[in-house]
């Protein structure tokens, strides 16, 4: 079952959705979410999204790297790679080091 106020799907059984949705009375409730559940939640999204984009980043300079490679030109493998490198070192490392 869909909810109307914010669209999760619930199982058929729900009498009450996450965000506070009353499907019984059709009326907004105050959510049974704590704000330490929802917190966590938009932390697992981050990393999940942290991860999916390094995945991605990696699939899409190896591919790369192979055509440039099968190609017979190296200066381009090596400059994917060196692309790669400086990706990775701004992902991670940009705006992390200590403040003084």
């Amino acid at each position: 079952m869909d909810c109307p106020n914010c669209k999760l799907v619930n199982p058929p059984s729900a009498t009450r959705c996450d965000c506070g949705y009353d499907f019984e009375t059709r009326t907004v409730q105050p959510s049974y979410l704590t704000e330490r559940d929802r917190q966590f939640s938009i932390q697992k999204l981050g990393l999940a999204g942290l991860i999916l984009g390094i995945l991605f980043g990696l699939e899409l300079v190896l591919r790369l790297t192979t055509v440039a490679v099968a190609k017979h030109s190296w200066a381009l493998g090596v400059s994917m790679v060196i692309l790669a490198a400086v990706f990775v070192r701004f992902w991670f490392w940009n705006g992390r080091a200590p403040r003084r």
